[in-house]
């Protein structure tokens, strides 16, 4: 009687503790679950994810997200990294890139950052003076596009004239406004050393590191008028300045002034003897003048034919102006 009841009162007992267990294991089961999963973030270009997943890696979360990173792209992290509670990943898809090195264009597909990173990337190396545009800690522009210059350097000698010099020196016998070359001037020969600046085998500069004379420059020597008084038919004629001139004649009939000639100067004065035509720009008109073998005169007219150092002197009659024809001779300007 007593032991059937005391077996009575065991059997609530055993089955609470059976309940227990089983509650307590659920409760570790989920506890567990929970601690194997992750949330992580994923970024794309064309989208953000935000995943909870139970993988061990990166590589495995893109595995299950059928995410493909291929060798154009890049993952933030390696594909063995771990994966953390709160972690953000991220793909960057390769882009084409354009890159102009050694006379060739290489096209590729890169996910680079920087220009540094795509030159690598397409296996391109910079010299010690060689240079990219954009720098290669630049960006990768948003043309995409980039250039490689080469840059080399080399030493060349050539051969140059050093150009004279010219020296004046006053001459007391030669006339004011003249002037005469007392000795040619010869170039001198220098052998001139130079560093040249190649960039893509084109020339951009050179710099002179060294120079040889060879043969030395002889200036040349001009001696300057100062002359201001010359004795003619025993006459002194003080002058201001002589000009060489090359001197035609003429006279006031049809045949050397035309149909519409009218026996008048430019000037208004008349055309005869002690009268010349003049280029105004050489010789003023109204300028007081004597011409070597024609005589005192005035600069009143002016002429089409009568540009720079050349005069026309004026006869009375036609027959003296023929005889005249064309001569060299110096002019002087006088005194006002």
């Amino acid at each position: 009687m007593n032991s059937s009841t005391s077996g009575k009162k065991r059997i609530p007992v055993i089955v609470g503790v059976l309940c227990l267990v089983a509650v307590t294991g659920l409760v570790s089961g989920f506890a567990l679950l929970k601690s194997n999963t992750r949330r992580v973030q994923v970024v794309l270009p064309d989208r953000v994810m935000d995943v909870t997943t139970r993988k061990d890696t990166v590589g495995e979360l893109l595995t299950e997200l059928g995410i493909v990173a291929g060798t154009a792209d890049a993952v933030n992290f390696p594909m063995n990294e771990p994966l953390k509670d709160g972690m953000t990943v991220s793909v960057t898809r390769g882009r084409p890139v354009f890159v102009r090195a050694d006379g060739k264009t290489r096209a590729f597909l890169s996910s680079a950052a920087t220009v540094a990173e795509a030159l690598a990337q397409a296996g391109i190396s910079l010299g010690p003076d060689d240079y990219s545009n954009p720098r290669p800690d630049e960006p990768v522009p948003a043309d995409r596009c980039i250039r490689v210059v080469r840059v080399t350097f080399r030493e060349e000698v050539v051969t140059e004239n050093i150009p004279f010099t010219t020296e004046y020196v006053k001459d007391p016998q030669l006339e004011a406004g003249l002037t005469a070359v007392r000795r040619k001037g010869q170039s001198g020969v220098a052998d001139v050393r130079y560093m040249v600046r190649y960039e893509d085998g084109v020339e951009v500069s050179r710099n002179e590191i060294s120079r040889t004379t060879s043969k030395e420059p002889v200036s040349k020597l001009v001696a300057l008028g100062t002359r201001t008084e010359v004795s003619r038919e025993g006459t002194v004629i003080r002058f201001v300045r002589a000009i060489e001139v090359v001197a035609t004649a003429y006279c006031p009939c049809e045949i050397c002034c035309g149909k519409n000639a009218n026996g008048y100067t430019y000037t208004g004065v008349p055309a005869k003897r002690g009268v010349i035509a003049v280029d105004p720009q050489v010789i003023p008109l109204g300028s007081r003048v004597y011409v070597d073998g024609y005589g005192f005169a005035v600069a009143a007219d002016i002429g089409s034919a009568i540009k720079g150092n050349r005069i026309d002197v004026c006869y009375d009659t036609h027959q003296e102006a023929m005889r005249w024809g064309v001569k060299k001779v110096k002019v002087y300007i006088l005194p006002n």
